[in-house]
């Protein structure tokens, strides 16, 4: 615990670098309703915010960078030379985070010649010497030099407050040293040369064995290898780098510590610039439930319950339902909260908390809930209809769903569309969401232990606001036109994965034990061979360790640096495979650690134990392109490729007695680029049931088609889907593990081969640039805005972005469409059917044996004329006792 400082408080904020975090730190398509980026002013507001909020200074300043340049450019001209400038989606930010400074009359400081660090350092050792404390807010590690007693540094992004205690422990040695620690092994963001070949972990052992730079440079003799070479080449630039570290602690500066005063903030001056910014969440008002002029109020017995369903009338009434715990799918029913105007509401308690009315509430709720003809509107109905579905209410009659809507008017914009996100973007405010009413940590309450009159009004306002937004959004969808889009896909697909939520899919237990405990041991005996050939015993997961051990223990060749030191990631030690054999192995035991963490661990906590089921979450609106999503767990990321991977697909398996039915398209993406594009050389290889990836392939390395190789093919299939993603020659390179002059070569006469696909992608991204938007085959829109980005790379990846969405997105409507068709057909024939899940290209069905024959018929001709494209679809279906057979 760190020591309490009873001392008048200065905090000292670091705005350059403020500005910088939460420009990255906050998505880019963070923007008000009239397109204004703000993701940086918003990310700087709310850090801005918790500084004060908990910390209550006193005196203070936000100190930025002057521009211009400083002594330390002076001394070494390519100081700071590599970095880019600044993006100009942050710099048109820049006036509006200095209005969030401004607003709360929180001094600002900047000075020529000088930059942040030393201004910052100047005020520190005047605070000091004033009797003052002092928190520096940075995650700049030049700020622990200046941390001691009465000093910390804070990082507000990761909730850590140095002392010298922490700065010893997270760089190896404490604050006096932090300045010859820099010396020795420079610092890439800013250009310090530093001393070649010494990292962190070199430099903070010279310093405990010679106290600091000078007293290393003077026992270079008594070193050995590389790292005494390193020294005696490199002294002058190990004595330059600590000049350009070190902080100036006297700088000139234009005002004083009394100049640093903190007064009173003008809350109502902040909350008006905040709704300028549309920052509805950081309102001074935000997580209180308004009620003043609202008629909010629970249902206290049978007959009002009788009374309120006489009177919802016929216009959409808009329900919310409360769970506990808040999961849809795994939670226990409390109550259902109904509005019919934005400023009235009524909540039905219905099981476990205070005036729980019971199952004679549900009885008489039931049939409303149930009749088609009374329009009903929710956010979120697939997780509610899934909730209703385990007390036997079949929901019907939904007219509107405001998080489906919001997702149909811009994918992106508000991904992935919870009810406080689309309330901020339609009604301008924000709502109090569950940890207002239930608390967080320790003293989280449940809902069933809230006060009934505190619930009641909460829940209703939820619904209320859902009933206010309605109609907004509907009136949007209107102009998007994508109101058919929801009514006859979106909404009819949330009753489907409804069901399917509902329904879940049977897991083996013991064959992912089986499995882990193999996987288990396989990893133990690889981890033996590492650490034989390392020499020693270390923790494989750390990169800190691991890079230390391969670049520093066994010399191998530095082939990627990072921000804290030699990277070393899987391309990395793909490259460095042939060289040592423990990269390989290192790349077998990430491998074998994956298995057991993301697969056959997760997947066995997550069979739910009354059902021996998986019960996943199936997401209509966090993937962009319309790609349906599995969370809790995710089992679209079930691997497929290697030995290892098919066989955790061994322990999906159907219920006694049936069969388990996998049917994939083949190369949807390709048909649909096809379809776009008309090449008549795509459209006559697909016609004729061509293989697609050989054909490429001749075409790239001129050879009769029979005469590809299994390498040949192998190109042909990469370049063919890395034309749908959008790949350039470099990544294609890296990919294929060739030249990147090379890989262009491939792309460049695969575009000469398929004259129509270069055509028709250049036509697809000019369009969008005039547009601003693409379209998929159900014109479902994706938006665009990198592509009036000023940042090349941000126009790039539009770029590749307006190439790839309607590809992708096309492939999401007519597997929809596709899972629709064979829904209703299996309902129609009242087959038994059921539809489990939706992976990639692939769907999954369990049926009894009797019915296998006309199932497979129904799927495969549904799949494979869901949509009618001028190319064939083509399916691969099969069945078999589990997952891994009906793929065989």
């Amino acid at each position: 615990m760190l020591p309490r400082m009873a001392r008048e408080r200065v905090v000292l904020i670091d705005g350059s670098s403020m500005i910088y975090r939460a420009f990255f730190a906050i998505p880019s398509n963070f923007q008000t309703s009239h397109g204004l980026p703000t993701n940086a002013s918003y990310g700087f507001a709310l850090m801005f915010r918790k500084i004060l909020a908990g910390r209550k200074p006193t005196m203070g300043a936000v100190v930025f960078d002057a521009p211009g340049k400083t002594f330390r450019d002076e001394k070494y001209p390519e100081y700071k030379a590599q970095r880019p400038r600044m993006p100009s989606e942050l710099k048109q930010q820049l006036p509006w985070i200095d209005r969030v400074v401004k607003v709360h009359d929180f001094p600002t400081v900047k000075v020529e010649g000088y930059e942040a660090d030393d201004v910052i350092g100047t005020l520190c050792r005047q605070a000091l010497e004033a009797g003052h404390e002092v928190h520096i807010i940075s995650a700049d590690k030049d700020f622990a030099q200046l941390i001691g007693e009465h000093v910390r540094m804070v990082d507000t992004m990761r909730d850590i407050t140095y002392d010298a205690a922490l700065v010893k422990k997270k760089w190896g040695v404490p604050p006096e040293q932090i300045v010859d620690l820099l010396a020795l092994m420079g610092d890439k963001v800013d250009n310090v040369p530093g001393v070649p070949g010494i990292g962190q972990k070199g430099a903070a052992g010279l310093l405990e064995k010679y106290g600091d730079l000078t007293g290393v440079l003077e026992h270079v003799e008594e070193l050995k290898g590389r790292q005494k070479k390193a020294l005696e080449e490199h002294a002058d630039d190990a004595k330059l780098s600590r000049e350009l570290v070190t902080i100036d602690q006297h700088a000139e500066l234009p005002l004083s510590l009394n100049d640093l005063s903190i007064p009173d903030v003008d809350a109502e001056a902040v909350d008006a610039l905040y709704r300028e910014l549309e920052f509805f969440s950081l309102l001074a008002k935000s997580d209180e439930v308004e009620t003043e002029d609202s008629d909010f109020s629970a249902v206290t017995s049978l007959d009002g319950l009788e009374k309120l369903l006489n009177e919802l009338g016929d216009g959409p009434v808009a329900f919310h339902c409360v769970s506990e715990p808040a999961s849809f799918v795994r939670g226990e029913l409390v109550g259902v909260a109904i509005s019919r105007a934005p400023d009235r509401g009524r909540f039905i308690p219905l099981f476990g908390g205070e005036g729980a009315l019971g199952d004679d509430a549900m009885t008489r709720l039931k049939p409303w809930l149930e009749d088609e003809t009374a329009p009903k509107v929710a956010h979120d109905v697939r997780d509610q209809r899934t909730l209703l579905l385990k007390y036997g209410v079949n929901l019907q009659g939904v007219v509107g769903d405001t998080q489906l809507a919001s997702f149909l008017i811009d994918p992106e914009k508000l991904i992935p569309h919870p009810l406080e996100q689309v309330a901020r973007g339609y009604l301008h405010r924000s709502l109090a969401m569950e940890k207002t009413i239930l608390g967080s940590g320790k003293k989280q309450k449940r809902f069933r232990d809230v006060a009934l009159d505190a619930l009641a009004p909460w829940a209703c306002h939820l619904a209320a606001a859902v009933q206010e937004m309605w109609p907004k959004l509907e009136a949007r969808l209107e102009e998007e036109g994508q109101t058919k889009n929801l009514r006859e896909l979106a909404l009819p697909m949330s009753e489907l994965l409804s069901r399917m939520q509902r329904d879940g899919i049977r897991a083996d237990a013991g064959v992912l034990t089986a499995l882990g405990q193999e996987f288990e041991a396989r990893k133990a005996d690889v981890e033996q061979r590492i650490y034989a050939l390392a020499g020693k015993e270390f923790n494989i997961a750390s990169t800190k360790q691991l890079a230390e051990i391969l670049f520093e223990d066994l010399g191998l060749p530095i082939i990627k640096r990072t921000k804290t030191g030699y990277s070393t990631a899987a391309d990395v030690l793909e490259r460095l495979a042939q060289e040592h054999e423990i990269c390989q192995l290192i790349l077998r035991q990430r491998a074998l650690a994956k298995l057991i963490n993301t697969y056959t661990r997760v997947l066995f906590e997550a069979i739910e134990p009354d059902t021996g089921r998986i019960h996943c979450t199936l997401q209509q609106t966090t993937g962009v392109s319309g790609r349906l999503i599995t969370t809790d767990p995710d089992l679209q990321r079930t691997p497929i490729r290697t030995d290892d991977g098919k066989r955790i697909r061994e322990a999906f398996i159907p219920r006694d007695g049936w069969v388990l039915i996998s049917a994939d398209w083949s190369q949807i993406e390709l048909r649909i680029l096809t379809h776009f594009s008309q090449d008549p050389l795509l459209v006559e290889s697909f016609t004729e049931d061509v293989d697609i990836h050989r054909l490429t392939a001749s075409q790239l390395f001129e050879v009769a088609p029979d005469e590809v190789d299994a390498f040949q093919r192998n190109v042909g299939k990469t370049v063919n889907f890395a034309t749908i993603y959008g790949q350039g020659a470099t990544a294609l390179g890296q990919q294929l593990g060739i030249p990147r002059k090379e890989a262009k070569g491939y792309i460049d006469r695969y575009f000469e081969r398929y004259a129509k696909v270069r055509a028709w992608l250049d036509r697809t991204i000019a369009d969008a640039h005039v547009d601003g938007y693409v379209e998929t085959l159900l014109g479902r829109r994706r938006y665009i805005p990198q592509l009036s980005s000023n940042n090349f790379t941000d126009r790039a990846y539009g770029e590749r972005i307006a190439a790839n969405t309607p590809i992708q997105g096309s492939a999401a409507d007519l597997c929809k469409v596709a899972m629709l068709q064979i829904d209703r057909r299996f309902r129609e024939e009242q087959l038994e059917a059921v539809m489990m899940l939706q992976i990639h290209d692939e769907l999954l069905f369990e049926c009894p044996p009797s019915e296998l024959d006309a199932v497979k018929a129904i799927v495969k001709d549904r799949m494979e004329h869901a949509m009618k494209l001028d190319v064939p679809l083509v399916v691969d279906i099969g069945h078999g006792a589990s997952w891994a057979e009906a793929k065989e």
